[in-house]
């Protein structure tokens, strides 16, 4: 299919021929592991923690989302932020590792252990060597996933390939899962060539962003019978979410004081079908982590005057609660997994009361 492509496109042979001997050679790679992790039963792509806990959430926060809260002018300092989100019962922080200061990584390694809170990360891939460069940083944080921004939106379709592959054999070598995050500008940017990958790659899972694609696809209630064909082949590869609501206009807008407004709701419903289908095929161990990651301007809307039109903590506050409750619903109706927040499993009725904010 590859090769097809390259010499049905005129212009693209120069362009991706280094990248065509990698593709065929991880090809090759790839027959000879896959009926071994197929008899294992360890090609579910599923982040793990090597316990034989039921399958959990995690609930994480991209620190790129509290970016000048609460105002540009009175940020927080870093452990201000992590002793709140440890008090909002968030498990977790997750940050960005291209060209990061290994000092400034050791400091967040340290602050997250001393308030008992766990560690994500993700990346940015343009070439093979910048996976290489940042992964020894990345298994120091015992993060259990790496959620990669792979490419650009104008990478060849056969490069693109060449290049999932590659950062998924890198990723599975170093003993970390790999998520391929579906985001505008990516090579995920757009929903059909997504699918694509996603057939041309039985192992790729994806770190599903579902506000990019319905923005692009401007849809702003539920899924039409044709969209809802085409998410269904992504969502049933995604092993990881993450948080922003898009009303199909604006990529991220406000889900109202208790997270139910009808933007909110429609967002839920599809993050819950993830999660049951997950769970379905979930084993002890597992862990899917969704990460609220609510952007700073220009991703929040502006007034006249420069401000945020939403109160961007607080909004980050009930995208944990409404996730945590899509979970739960979740749980209890596959029978599978941990409640977040609450009690070890769906046979248990009380959930423990959370925390006063």
């Amino acid at each position: 299919m590859i090769t097809q492509f390259l010499f049905n496109h005129d212009g693209l042979e120069a362009n991706v021929r280094p990248f065509l001997s990698l593709a065929l050679l991880l090809g090759m790679a790839w027959a000879s592991t896959a009926a071994a992790r197929a008899a294992s039963g360890a090609a579910s792509g599923h982040a793990r923690d090597g316990s034989a806990h039921p399958p959990r959430m995690w609930i994480m926060q991209n620190l790129w989302g509290l970016n000048a809260v609460p105002a540009k002018d009175a940020e927080w300092p870093l452990e201000e932020k992590l002793v709140r989100l440890k008090a909002a019962d968030f498990d977790g922080v997750d940050t960005h590792y291209v060209g990061s200061d290994p000092a400034r990584v050791r400091e967040l390694i340290g602050l997250t252990r001393k308030h008992g809170l766990r560690m994500g990360a993700h990346t940015s891939v343009g070439r093979i060597e910048d996976l290489a460069a940042t992964l020894p940083l990345v298994k120091e944080t015992g993060t259990p996933y790496l959620d990669v921004m792979v490419g650009s939106y104008w990478t060849p379709e056969p490069q693109a390939i060449a290049l999932l592959r590659a950062s998924l054999e890198m990723c599975r070598r170093a003993g970390v899962t790999m998520m391929a995050q579906t985001h505008r500008g990516l090579v995920t940017q757009d929903l059909i060539r997504t699918i694509g990958y996603a057939q041309a790659i039985p192992d790729l899972r994806f770190d599903l962003d579902f506000s990019h694609y319905i923005v692009a696809g401007e849809i702003g209630g539920g899924l039409s019978p044709e969209a809802d064909r085409h998410f269904d082949v992504v969502m049933r590869r995604a092993a990881m979410l993450d948080g922003r609501v898009s009303n199909g206009e604006q990529v991220q807008v406000d889900m109202g004081p208790a997270a139910d407004n009808a933007p909110a709701r429609v967002f839920a419903g599809l993050w819950k079908r993830v999660m049951v289908r997950w769970l379905r095929e979930a084993q002890p161990g597992d862990i899917f982590p969704f990460r609220v990651e609510l952007g700073p301007p220009g991703y929040a809307i502006l007034d006249l005057q420069g401000r945020e039109v939403s109160d961007r903590w607080e909004q980050t506050l009930r995208m944990r609660d409404l996730a945590e409750r899509t979970w739960n619903e979740a749980v209890k109706e596959t029978g599978v997994g941990e409640l977040h927040g609450g009690s070890p499993g769906p046979a248990h009725a009380g959930e423990k009361t959370r925390r006063g904010r």
